[in-house]
């Protein structure tokens, strides 16, 4: 899933270049690890909790392994960047 335009130019212009790849966060995390890692911890049916959700690999492991997400994330240009993942994950499930 690709954003808008209008969504794109309001990034600021260090995440413009890089939103499209989709992953730039400073602690970007593999997501076979994060598809593992939920698995092992999380029970059938169960959420996973990220409070600190940054670029949202943790949210596409967790959606990509059929668990429910809720992330969190403080800084608003990150949660803008894990909602696009996430979504793109879901609408190829």
């Amino acid at each position: 899933m690709q954003i808008s335009k209008e969504q794109y130019n309001k990034l600021p212009e260090r995440l413009q270049q890089h939103f499209y790849t989709g992953n730039f966060h400073c602690t970007t995390k593999p997501i076979k690890l994060m598809q593992y890692l939920c698995r092992l911890i999380t029970p059938k049916g169960g959420i996973i909790l990220d409070p600190y959700m940054g670029s949202g690999s943790t949210g596409i492991g967790a959606k990509l392994e059929g668990f429910k997400f809720i992330g969190i994330e403080r800084e608003e240009e990150y949660c803008k960047i894990a909602e696009a993942r996430i979504l793109k994950v879901k609408a190829k499930l």
